[in-house]
């Protein structure tokens, strides 16, 4: 198992440095190839709108985009200096108003997605559940990159937030292209189930076992949360350990055309300081 295809989104322009970077890197590592996508949104319909939509108001839309995308698209070049590295830039006239629908589909044409974190205090980006929609929709593993700091290379050590289910079973084994590479991978179960504490010699034992086939020694801990969020605690983990990456499931649903993440991935993703591979 490799990452041969990478999907870039190029829509939340602020961090596109840092995405680029990371994209950069994984592409030498793998020798994959690296499709840069940036998406042209139709303009949002509002059907309780007092007043009828003129055609300039959708060519504004449009053409704001446009011009944009000239300097997405110069970035996105300058980010692959050596010939060597397969990519290309694609910019889509979307029919939706959703940057993430396009996202989400062509994300399931990739091995792996990568996505900036979201600036919620800007109206320019993505959408503010971009990221737990892709994450949730495309069925894909998704690494979140946090504003300026990408991944400078394949990190040496990562932390994996365990619990036992499905979600964290999909993360774990989604990322092994980056686990076999690492020195050091620590296998961190908060607030273990008391099964757990009797039926294993310790918590996270069995996963460990699993990633040993696979040629990645796992150092596991848990601990007791001891009423302090579950989130935090993985984060600070992962800062006290120096950790490049940190893996985790994404848990979390949609609710009509709202997606809600739970609580430990909304921290893990509010307030991250490395980068995060999300699976659901």
């Amino acid at each position: 198992m490799s990452f041969r295809t990478i999907l870039a989104s190029l829509n939340e322009t602020s961090n596109n440095g840092a995405v680029i970077a990371t994209a950069a890197v994984l592409a030498r590592e793998f020798e994959a190839h690296v499709t840069g996508l940036y998406v042209i949104p139709a303009a949002p319909v509002y059907p309780s709108a007092r007043y009828e939509p003129i055609p300039e108001m959708f060519e504004t839309h449009r053409e704001y985009f446009r011009r944009q995308s000239a300097s997405v698209g110069a970035a996105f070049r300058a980010g692959f200096p050596d010939d060597t590295l397969r990519h290309r830039l694609r910019v889509e006239n979307s029919a939706s108003p959703l940057i993430g629908d396009s996202v989400i589909e062509h994300g399931r044409h990739s091995d792996l997605i990568l996505l900036s974190n979201v600036d919620t205090k800007s109206e320019l980006g993505v959408e503010l559940d971009f990221v737990p929609r892709i994450a949730v929709a495309a069925g894909r593993p998704v690494i979140v990159v946090p504003f300026n700091a990408p991944l400078a290379v394949v990190p040496e050590t990562v932390v994996i937030g365990w619990n036992g289910s499905r979600e964290a079973a999909r993360a774990v084994f989604d990322s092994l292209p980056i686990l076999r590479r690492a020195r050091a991978v620590h296998v961190v179960w908060i607030d273990p189930p008391d099964e757990h504490l009797r039926s294993e010699a310790s918590p996270g034992a069995g996963i460990a076992e699993a990633l040993g086939l696979h040629g990645v020694k796992a150092v596991v801990t848990s601990r007791d949360a001891g009423g302090e969020n579950a989130g935090d605690l993985l984060l600070g983990k992962a800062a006290d350990l120096g950790a490049g990456l940190l893996v985790i499931g994404a848990y979390g649903h949609s609710r009509l055309s709202e997606f809600i993440l739970g609580g430990v991935t909304r921290t893990v993703l509010r307030d991250m300081r490395c980068p995060v591979l999300v699976s659901h």
